[in-house]
């Protein structure tokens, strides 16, 4: 049974009163959470005075909020506090045992806040926060029951879907079509990695591959773990039994994971990228023309405009790889391209559209809701010394684990050292100048787990800049500290959704100075060029090409005579000049392709082409011109320019919304709601607003019911419609309509029907429903799900809303199929439904269905003809 928080830090404490020593502490194996951390930083060298003191209060603030409001002894030694420190710790002290010990008790402690209206509500928010999984606050999903693909793929422990939106996802990318594109908008906690990865290892189940962009690779390592433990379990590995594709893998594994992923045998891959341009670009294309690549993952997919603009244009150049795929893969084999995120703009969905849906438009699965966890606490500060006595106070009073983000490099560096003067010595930190060795070893020593098992906190608190948090996966952080003003409301979002990722109330407090505003300006502002160099750079790279066929191939490393800015400076801005050609429509871009060898020639003189190519293929790309303003000045000069304005207001805004919120004139609900939602037909794809708190609401609105200023009902997001059905099996007995009738004349050929459905699945016919589906059946369908995917629409919902064909089972008992099946019959959506001879028409009451609909077929004359 495990220990309470509060119980296990009194017997922690009473045992050293006793013994004296911090090295002999109780063993506490069922600690956790902050008990857990207390003993690390009690029985290691790095827990100094200030770790011990704000853990120890935090515990005594938990027991508060669950209405214990008993302190404990604590006793006098070195590396523990002294009265003096637990007093300035925000605690309450009286001497015991002489001296040698002190009665210790916890006062609450919240941001600075105006009024009393706003103290009171921060008061019971901070009470929220303490309390953590009991928390009445606590994000709380309308679960389903998984549907077997799901289960049988991913195993027991996903018995369940965790909320409508993740079951939305899940099946809408599971019945994707060949060469399709799903953008998915799944909140942080819905379960987005489970979602891409029952599909692509149930599509691997004999053979195949499926590639899934992450933008870090301490991300693709976290992905690799959670990949190792379902196949361990419930599946076949992949030869090497790697699944993370990073430069932390030997040659050795590189060379043999480009080898099983050109055969179809490396099921998953997590990669970045770079590499998936580059060392991974033969062997993709391997996989695509024989069939074998099942599906293309954008993880964080919202970085493909974020980043793919500037510094790590390979998010974009990506969109020219999968042309190829689809090019090169067998008809019906090409690859589903699936690009998710938890949060979305209007322009970022248009980039995705633009440069990974061509031709076709993207499907779009919209389950956008704020989060549920963050309270919101924003203060500005006249000078920078203020802002450093504040921030350091909401670091040690605040609960942890928490994330002190900067904007620099140098100030993350600045408060590591601030903080260890000031008394706190569990503190890492993580920069974009980090290696993937000290970010891995920030993320263990704070989360206390390896690659490997459970191990020792060595961290409370992370320090740094935006290049960390991008897939973290520590799901009890409590708080996030901004000490700097970010450049967009898109980059503070997502730092304050690090915290709460498992539903549990969390804090975010943001500090600024004028200063700060100066620097995100500057961030915001990067550099976009003009269509007038624009053009100049395009005139010197197509003058420099060699036509190929229909395609043009130009240098990368071309530049006009005036514009040399070195050789790696050249090729950046000759790349985002060609990534916005593609997004303005002008040009679309291709990957150099080998050279096919000549008749004739040797294969002396062929291989020595080919190593001059792959030598320089970097260096190229190949240009199709879409119509002819790819080569008008006048022409290009405004398309371009068009596209790069929606870039320049794209950044702008994100600016300008991020200081809206931070004034407090209005809910930040408002805010990041008006900036999370996408255009659709006349209206908007809109995200549901939740607050939980910030300043405006805090001052002026009244605490709902559930204890939210603001809280949005679950998403409900419907499937994409699909393009079309394809060849469906029985095809030539619909006719004119589409509902198949399937009947049974006795109970033997009601024994047939179990036999009939697992054809039809077997034939692609995913979704089965109905309240005619008895246990054998579902004991057989969760069995094919082991090979094909099955879909059990136990609720009707497919059945009401989805177009595309459905399998459905009508009660033996059934005088008349019900009205949704009557609903269903008007509607372009394939049917087969299966059911007694006798049950009636759904408008024509009295007369057999199979008497009047004249597409119907025997339960045993369909088995003959499958």
């Amino acid at each position: 049974m495990a220990t309470d928080n509060w119980t296990g830090a009194k017997t922690l404490f009473n045992h050293l009163s006793t013994h004296r020593d911090l090295h002999q502490l109780p063993e506490l194996p069922e600690a956790k959470g902050t008990l857990r951390r207390l003993r690390d930083a009690l029985i290691r060298e790095s827990g100094a005075w200030r770790d011990i003191a704000s853990l120890t209060r935090q515990i005594l603030l938990e027991a508060q909020a669950r209405e214990n409001t008993t302190g404990f002894t604590v006793p006098l030694l070195p590396r523990l506090p002294t009265r003096e420190q637990w007093e300035e710790m925000h605690c309450q002290t009286a001497m015991r045992d002489g001296g040698a010990n002190l009665w210790v008790t916890a006062l609450p402690w919240h941001p600075p806040v105006p009024n009393d209206v706003s103290r009171h509500a921060a008061q019971e928010d901070l009470r929220q926060v303490h309390l953590g999984d009991d928390s009445p606050h606590r994000r709380k999903l309308e679960s389903y029951p998984a549907d077997p693909f799901f289960t049988t793929t991913l195993g027991d422990d996903h018995s369940h879907y965790v909320s409508t939106g993740q079951r939305q996802a899940a099946r809408a990318i599971a019945l994707a079509e060949p060469g399709s594109t799903t953008v998915i908008c799944l909140p942080t906690g819905h379960g987005k990695t489970a979602v891409a990865m029952a599909p692509a290892l149930l599509a691997s189940t004999s053979s195949g591959v499926s590639v899934v962009v992450v933008p870090t690779s301490v991300l693709a390592a976290d992905l690799e773990r959670r990949a190792f433990k379902i196949l361990e379990r419930y599946g076949r590995h992949s030869p090497t039994r790697r699944y993370a594709y990073t430069s932390g893998l030997s040659p050795q594994d590189r060379q043999q994971m480009r080898d099983d992923i050109a055969a179809g045998r490396q099921r998953l891959v997590f990669t970045s990228p770079e590499a998936l341009v580059r060392s991974l670009k033969g062997p993709l294309e391997d996989a695509a023309e024989a069939g074998l690549l099942n599906y293309f993952v954008i993880d964080e997919a919202h970085l493909v405009e974020q980043w793919g603009n500037s510094f790590r244009t390979e998010f974009q150049t990506m969109s020219s790889h999968r042309r190829i795929w689809l090019s090169k893969a067998p008809a019906g084999r090409q690859p589903v391209t699936v690009a998710m995120s938890a949060t979305l703009t209007g322009q970022q969905v248009e980039t995705l559209d633009t440069l990974f849906a061509s031709p076709q438009r993207a499907r779009i699965v919209w389950a956008s809701q704020l989060r549920h966890e963050p309270s919101y606490y924003i203060d500005a500060f006249g000078s920078e010394t203020d802002r450093q006595t504040a921030v350091l106070n909401a670091v040690s009073y605040l609960p942890k684990p928490m994330i002190l983000y900067t904007t620099k490099v140098e100030h993350a560096q600045e408060w590591v050292g601030r903080l260890h003067g000031h008394g706190l010595r569990r503190v890492a930190s993580v920069t974009g100048d980090s290696t993937d060795a000290e970010r891995r070893d920030a993320l263990e020593g704070w989360g206390g787990k390896t690659a490997e098992d459970d191990g020792e906190t060595r961290f409370d608190i992370v320090v740094g800049t935006s290049a960390f948090g991008l897939g973290v996966d520590l799901d009890d952080v409590k708080t996030i500290v901004h000490a700097c003003l970010p450049e967009t409301v898109d980059r503070y979002y997502q730092e304050v959704g690090r915290a709460g990722r498992n539903g549990s109330p969390s804090i975010a407090y943001l500090a600024t100075t004028r200063n700060d505003e100066e620097i995100a300006n500057y961030m915001s502002d990067e550099v976009v060029i003009g269509a007038p160099r624009a053009w100049q750079r395009w005139e010197a790279m197509f003058h420099s090409r060699t036509t190929i066929q229909d395609r043009h191939r130009v240098s990368l490393d071309s530049y006009p005579p005036d514009m040399n800015e070195g050789f790696q400076r050249n090729r950046q801005w000759n790349i985002r000049i060609l990534n916005l050609m593609v997004r303005s429509g002008i040009v679309a871009v291709h990957p150099p392709q080998p050279p096919a060898k000549d008749e004739g020639e040797s294969d002396v003189v062929w291989k020595a082409r080919i190593d001059q190519f792959y030598a320089t293929v970097d260096g190229y790309a190949d240009v199709e011109l879409l119509d002819s303003d790819a080569r008008n000045s006048e022409h290009f000069h405004a398309r371009f320019e068009t596209e790069r304005q929606k870039l320049l207001h794209g950044r702008a805004s994100a600016l300008r919304e991020l200081k809206v919120a931070l004034r407090g004139d209005q809910c930040i609900g408002d805010v990041l709601g008006s900036y999370y939602r996408v255009p659709h037909g006349e209206g908007f794809r809109r995200t549901g607003i939740t607050c939980r708190g910030c300043p405006h609401c805090r001052a002026t609105a009244k605490l709902l019911p559930a204890g939210f200023y603001r809280l949005a009902g679950e998403p409900r997001p419907l499937l994409p419609t699909p393009e079309q059905h394809g060849h469906l099996p029985l095809m030539p007995y619909f006719g004119d309509h589409q509902c198949l009738s399937l009947w049974w004349q006795d109970a033997d050929d009601q024994a047939l029907a179990a036999r009939l459905v697992e054809s039809l699945v077997r034939r692609r016919i995913a979704v089965v429903g109905g309240p005619g589906m008895d246990t054998h059946l579902r004991s057989q369908l969760q069995t094919t799900a082991r090979t094909r995917t099955v879909i059990v629409d136990d609720d009707g919902a497919l059945l009401s809303d989805w177009h595309g064909p459905v399998i459905w089972m009508a009660d033996p008992k059934a005088v008349s199929p019900g009205p949704e099946i009557a609903t269903r019959f008007a509607w372009d959506a394939p049917t087969y439904l299966i059911h007694p001879r006798a049950m009636r028409h759904p408008e024509r009451r009295g007369t057999p269905l199979v008497d009047v609909h004249p597409a119907n077929l025997s339960i045993r004359r369909a088995l003959e003809e499958l």
